[in-house]
């Protein structure tokens, strides 16, 4: 390998976001992680972290939120930057001499933390099965599928040419924006992971793919803010042509780049607007998209606002629909209720207790541009739920905060202060098969 192409595989590409580079991954609760994490190597390029236990199963010893052994289901993968990851990656950690770490590309974690509690709301297989009704069939859009990581792609028809050979359902919709037509294809994985897989491949070929006609394809509002796609879509080029032109063979096709974590909101008053001032008021983020309008001829008016974190690239979004836009009873507010009732039950005025299931539903910032100490104070003054680790760099401190939406935010930023109920505690750290420790088996401190 030349030099010039062992550089891009090992660093990927400017936009990419993975540990250490803006939002880094997505995690959700998971009832059964290793079946989620099969679905994933069968579809997609992707390795698993350096850093995983030994058989994807992490020991607890006793004493540690139990009177006996209980152990952690974790099916953690990260997303391939270019085609010869794998070998890079291990390359990239023999130059470096690093320990074992969490991949080089964005990623996806499903999570069981089996000792964990869901007391006030629902257990995960229960939410989980409400994610298996309403998005069973995949043949109408659902207010559900925008709870989704968003994904880029240079061949969107090789992966549905890939599902429609499994039968597995997927929705597809076209949308317009600056003069462009993309397409976006949504993925149930299990659980609550979706996918929503985009790309400005030529339509007709996506169409072929599905066996349908361009013209069938189904219209909604635009996905992101402005040139996002483009932007990702011309790195994308850039980095196919460097690599045929060091070696003369190979394709980045199959590579997946990260553009957004989406939310579902209730369409609940005022909601968007807590958020507007949670994220741009209390995070210090950037608005990046305040749109509404129509929606897929199913779901009715939307309105969408996006967000940018100092040194991400990859967006948050939140869109809310009418409550008719999902099936069932149980409706996106109910959701929201379900978790922040969870939180406060569980976390509600003990920072340092770790019991919470609902934890796991969260994304990552790692930056090192985003002002902590205005978080800090806003976490402060807003009262703000949050949870204060007892292990990690530096021996803990504030680890998860929780949007109004009650989904979390792993804040791995450049703490110089904590609130003032997180001063830093004696770190812990739980030693896993193969040396690695998972700080999730520490209970910390519960009434």
């Amino acid at each position: 390998m030349r030099r010039s192409v062992l550089l891009l595989a090992l660093f990927g590409s400017a936009a990419a976001q993975s540990p250490g580079k803006g939002i880094s991954k997505s995690t959700y609760a998971s009832d059964d992680p290793l079946k989620g994490k099969a679905f994933m190597y069968k579809y997609f390029p992707v390795q698993t972290p350096g850093d995983e236990c030994s058989g994807d199963i992490c020991e607890c010893p006793a004493g540690t939120g139990g009177s006996s052994t209980w152990y952690i289901q974790q099916g953690r993968v990260y997303f391939n930057e270019a085609s010869d990851n794998a070998t890079a990656a291990q390359q990239r950690r023999r130059l470096l001499q690093a320990n074992p770490d969490p991949g080089n590309g964005f990623g996806l974690h499903q999570v069981n933390v089996s000792n964990h509690l869901t007391t006030g709301g629902r257990s995960v297989a229960e939410v989980e099965g409400e994610f298996d009704t309403k998005l069973s069939g995949m043949s109408d859009f659902d207010a559900f599928m925008d709870y989704n990581a968003m994904l880029y792609t240079s061949d969107l028809a090789g992966y549905v040419s890939a599902f429609k050979a499994d039968s597995v359902p997927t929705y597809a919709a076209s949308w317009s924006q600056d003069g462009k037509t993309y397409t976006s294809v949504f993925l149930h994985v299990r659980g609550q992971v979706v996918l929503e897989l985009t790309s400005d491949q030529d339509q007709s070929v996506i169409a072929a793919a599905l066996n349908a006609k361009t013209a069938d394809l189904p219209t909604m509002e635009p996905r992101l803010p402005e040139g996002v796609v483009e932007r990702v879509s011309q790195e994308h080029k850039a980095l196919g042509a460097a690599v045929y032109a060091s070696t003369g063979s190979g394709s980045t096709q199959s590579i997946c780049s990260p553009l957004a974590v989406n939310r579902a909101v209730s369409e609940s008053a005022g909601t968007l607007d807590k958020i507007e001032t949670f994220y741009v008021t209390g995070m210090g983020t950037t608005k990046s998209t305040d749109a509404s309008g129509k929606g897929p001829s199913t779901s009715g008016a939307y309105s969408k606002k996006c967000f940018l974190w100092p040194g991400a690239t990859v967006h948050v979004c939140f869109t809310a629909r009418p409550d008719t836009a999902t099936k069932g009873e149980w409706k996106v507010g109910d959701f929201e209720k379900m978790m922040n009732k969870v939180h406060e039950t569980l976390l509600g005025g003990q920072p340092y207790c770790g019991t919470d299931k609902w934890f796991d539903n969260h994304y990552a910032i790692d930056s090192h541009t985003a002002d902590a100490a205005k978080i800090v104070k806003y976490v402060d003054s807003a009262k703000v739920v949050h949870y204060c680790s007892t292990s990690g760099p530096g021996g803990g401190g504030l680890h998860y905060i929780f949007d109004p939406t009650g989904w979390g935010i792993q804040t791995d930023l450049r703490f110089s202060t904590q609130p003032s109920d997180c001063n830093a505690a004696p770190a812990v750290k739980v030693g896993g098969p193969g040396g690695h420790s998972n700080p999730a088996c520490e209970p910390g401190t519960c009434k």
